[in-house]
């Protein structure tokens, strides 16, 4: 990975489950669903209109295998997607896969409570869980 420094607050050492030449998928910290991710742009640009024409090319077949990964894994129905930057300004994409029934994984019952994905309201995972999702997700 090149100098991530800018955005080391989602730890794409530790958390990465796939690089791609311009982007990285990490395991998000918060899971309000099962799978959740942040796939950021691996260049720091604070706005989407400053990403290169090959970024954004590559972009759909970051999704296309971020989609398929989880409806083979967690069976994934749908998908939301946002993009803030509030907080984080540097260009990166908040993945959430939805589901229609609960999936028990690692001991846990998942739940896609059907509602805005709200960051505030989910908890930090332990690392040991975060570990083993980034794993599973693989």
């Amino acid at each position: 990975m090149e100098n991530l420094e800018f955005m080391k607050k989602f730890r794409p050492n530790e958390l990465c489950v796939r690089e791609f030449k311009y982007w990285i998928v990490c395991v998000r910290q918060k899971q309000p669903t099962l799978g959740d991710v942040v796939i950021l742009l691996k260049r720091e640009t604070e706005n989407v209109s400053g990403m290169l024409p090959e970024e954004g090319a590559e972009f759909p077949e970051v999704i296309k295998w971020y989609e398929d990964l989880c409806r083979e894994k967690f069976g994934a129905i749908k998908f939301n997607y946002m993009i803030m930057m509030m907080h984080d300004p540097f260009v990166h994409y908040h993945a959430f896969p939805r589901y229609d029934k609960n999936i028990n994984l690692f001991d846990i019952e998942w739940e896609d409570k059907n509602t805005l994905s709200n960051f505030a309201s989910t908890e930090t995972l332990k690392d040991e869980l975060l570990f083993k999702i980034r794993d599973y997700m693989k």
